[in-house]
């Protein structure tokens, strides 16, 4: 069965690296600098992680959305960042001890905005939108068993996705189920172990932390074929960095980021 599985998503799935060069050209956000990818579906503009978020991003005009799946106790996969309920709800306890049920009827910081499914924020995203869907937390299923039901649900709900993660073991996982699927390691420090991942997994980008970028990082890893994707820029003054290394992508919380940062960066090139 996940022989079938995995050869099934291979071929549906269009995802992460090779969409990026298509989302450019469509003209579907920054054409000539990097590709904003709304962190939560820009989490500080809308109510993360929620069906609202997703549309929201999607109006916006952002090129990548990125979202967080968990299982429930129960097994089902949600789209909610927290291990517990208590910080971005109404509910209370683990989201891995808790029924979907619970999960599905919880309301997320006061905005009348419920946990949705994956299947539900798949839905609602602009289908010409590439979704980052980072494998947070298995809950009482193995990852073998998360990633064969996460990924059953985004090959039927979505044209263009990748999965991220910053457990090495969920994207084997993805591997091992659907190895055409595109991954990319995610991580804030050790940048040498998690290219060897990268390496070992054939993963078509790596998405470091801001605190860890360095054009060494991002030659190395362009080198090697695979995009740079850097997380979390929340400014324009944050955005210069990446953008004078060459990174692809900047994941953030609010739209727009480029905007200064790329006139402000042709700018010094001018005057070099």
């Amino acid at each position: 069965m996940v022989k079938a599985t995995g050869a099934m998503l291979g071929l549906t799935a269009a995802s992460g690296t090779t969409t990026a060069r298509t989302e450019q050209n469509r003209g579907h956000g920054s054409r000539d600098g990097p590709y904003v990818t709304a962190h939560r579906g820009f989490r500080d503009v809308f109510p993360q992680n929620t069906v609202a978020a997703i549309e929201g991003a999607s109006r916006l005009g952002a090129d990548r959305i990125e979202i967080d799946v968990v299982a429930t106790s129960d097994g089902e996969i949600v789209v909610f960042h927290d291990e517990r309920l208590d910080d971005l709800t109404n509910e209370l306890g683990l989201v891995a001890e808790t029924p979907a049920e619970i999960v599905l009827d919880a309301e997320v910081l006061g905005s009348s905005e419920t946990v949705p499914t994956l299947a539900q924020v798949l839905k609602a995203a602009d289908p010409n939108v590439t979704m980052n869907i980072e494998f947070k937390a298995s809950g009482p299923l193995t990852w073998t068993e998360f990633a064969e039901r996460a990924l059953r649900i985004a090959s039927c709900k979505s044209k263009r996705f990748y999965v991220s993660s910053f457990d090495p073991d969920a994207i084997r996982a993805v591997k091992d189920v659907a190895p055409r699927i595109d991954v990319a390691p995610i991580f804030g420090r050790n940048v040498a172990e998690n290219l060897a991942v990268a390496r070992e997994l054939d993963a078509k980008a790596v998405n470091p932390s801001l605190g860890v970028l360095d054009a060494d990082l991002v030659e190395t890893a362009h080198a090697e074929g695979r995009e740079v994707n850097v997380w979390t820029v929340d400014t324009w003054r944050e955005a210069r960095d990446p953008i004078e290394f060459g990174a692809d992508g900047l994941i953030a919380d609010y739209p727009n980021m480029t905007t200064f940062a790329m006139g402000e960066s042709r700018g010094i090139r001018r005057n070099q």
